[in-house]
C-alpha cells in the first residue's frame, strides 16, 4: 500500500489548473503584451479586456511557474521558459496548440473528451462538440491564425518516400485530394518538373495553398480547387494522391473516399494511397510515449491501420493493387486502380 507521501505527487499529476492557466496565457497573448511593455496586471487587464482581480491570480501562478517574473524595476518580464508563448519563437510557435480561440488549440483541448473516445472509439473532439474538427474548420469564417502558424510548407511523415520512390515520370497531372496547405504537392511538383497539379481541400486552406506553391516556385503549374473528397472529384487527373487522409476517418468514410478517387481516376488513372501509420513511438521514453499513444487515439479516428487493413478498404472500394512501394515506420505507398481495369499485383 502506498504511503501518504505519494498523495502530493498524485494530485500534481491530476492537476488541471496549470494546463488551463498556460492556455489562457496563450489565448490572451500575455507574453506578447509583456514584451510590448505591459508591465503590470492592470495594464495587461486593460489590453486583454480581463478582470484585474482574476488576471492577477493567473499571473501570480505564471510567476510561480517561472513563465514570467518581476524584474528589479517592478515590472513583469517574460522568462526563457515562457518563450514558446511567442509566435516568433525560434523553434516554431507552440502557442497555436494552446490558443483556446483557434482551431489547433480547440483540437488540443478536446483531450478532455477522452472518456468519449474510450467508450466509442470516436474522436474526443466529436464527443466534446458534437461534430468533427473538419466540420468546424470548414464552417468558421476567415482564416484561423493557428492553421497559418502550424501549416508547414515542408511535407512531413517521411515525405521523401512519396516524392522519390514513386515513378512520377509516367504521369502529367496529379490531384492532391485533401492536400491541406499543399506542402506535399508543392514538393512533388518541385522535384518533377513535367508534372502539373491540383490541390483540392476545404476553402479554409486555399490561401495557404497559394502561399505554399509560391514557396516551392511551382505556381504556374498548379491550381487550387476548394472542395471536399465527399463530393464528386475532378476527372482530369492521372494520379489521385491521398496523403495522410484515411487515418482521420472510420472505415465506411475511408471506403467512400477511395471509391470517389477511383471513379475520378477512371480506366487510365491511378489512386496513390500514401497513408501514415502513427503507432511507433519508440524514440520517446515513457510516460511521453504512452501519452502520445493516448493523444493520437483521442484525436485521430484510425491511427493504427496496417497496410493489409488498407488493402481491405481498397478492395471494398472496388480498387485493385497495381504496385506496392517501400514502407517506413510511419508511411506506406500503395498504387491502386478500379477493379474492372486492374489486375492484382
Amino acid at each position: 500500500m502506498r504511503s501518504e507521501a505519494d498523495i502530493p505527487r498524485f494530485f500534481e499529476l491530476a492537476d488541471l489548473v496549470t494546463p488551463m492557466v498556460l492556455r489562457v496565457a496563450a489565448t490572451l497573448r500575455l507574453a506578447e503584451h509583456v514584451q510590448e511593455g505591459a508591465g503590470t496586471v492592470e495594464e495587461l487587464a486593460e489590453r486583454t479586456g480581463c478582470v484585474p482581480r482574476v488576471l492577477g491570480k493567473i499571473m501570480d501562478h505564471l510567476v510561480a511557474l517561472e513563465i514570467f517574473d518581476w524584474n528589479a524595476a517592478g515590472s513583469l518580464e517574460l522568462t526563457p521558459l515562457g518563450l514558446p508563448l511567442l509566435p516568433s519563437w525560434e523553434d516554431g510557435s507552440f502557442r497555436a496548440f494552446l490558443d483556446l480561440d483557434d482551431v489547433a488549440g480547440r483540437a488540443e483541448m478536446s483531450i478532455t473528451g477522452l472518456l468519449h473516445t474510450a467508450r466509442t472509439g470516436r474522436t474526443a473532439y466529436e464527443g466534446e462538440r458534437g461534430r468533427t474538427l473538419w466540420d468546424d474548420v470548414n464552417e468558421r469564417a476567415g482564416a484561423d491564425q493557428g492553421i497559418a502558424e502550424l501549416a508547414s510548407i515542408e511535407p512531413a511523415f517521411d515525405a521523401e518516400l512519396v516524392i522519390d520512390c514513386y515513378d512520377w515520370s509516367r504521369w502529367h497531372h496529379v490531384i492532391d485530394v485533401g492536400g491541406n496547405n499543399g506542402a506535399m504537392l508543392g514538393a512533388i511538383l518541385h522535384a518533377h518538373p513535367q508534372l502539373k497539379g491540383t490541390l483540392l481541400d476545404l476553402p479554409k486552406f486555399a490561401d495557404l495553398g497559394h502561399r505554399t506553391m509560391r514557396h516551392w516556385e511551382v505556381g504556374e503549374r498548379v491550381s487550387v480547387l476548394p472542395g471536399s473528397f465527399f463530393e464528386p472529384l475532378p476527372d482530369h487527373g492521372d494520379v489521385y494522391l491521398l496523403s495522410a487522409i484515411l487515418a482521420d476517418w472510420a472505415d465506411e468514410q475511408a471506403v467512400e473516399i477511395l471509391r470517389r478517387c477511383g471513379r475520378a481516376a477512371g480506366p487510365t488513372g491511378r489512386v496513390l494511397l500514401a497513408e501514415v501509420h502513427l503507432t511507433d513511438h519508440e524514440d520517446l521514453e515513457p510516460p511521453l510515449r504512452t501519452a502520445m499513444a493516448v493523444r493520437l487515439e483521442a484525436s485521430i479516428t484510425e491511427p493504427d491501420r496496417t497496410v493489409d487493413e488498407l488493402l481491405e478498404l481498397a478492395d471494398r472500394a472496388g480498387l485493385d493493387l497495381t504496385w506496392r512501394g517501400p514502407a517506413t515506420r510511419v508511411r506506406s505507398l500503395l498504387e491502386l486502380r478500379p477493379r474492372e481495369h486492374g489486375a492484382q499485383a
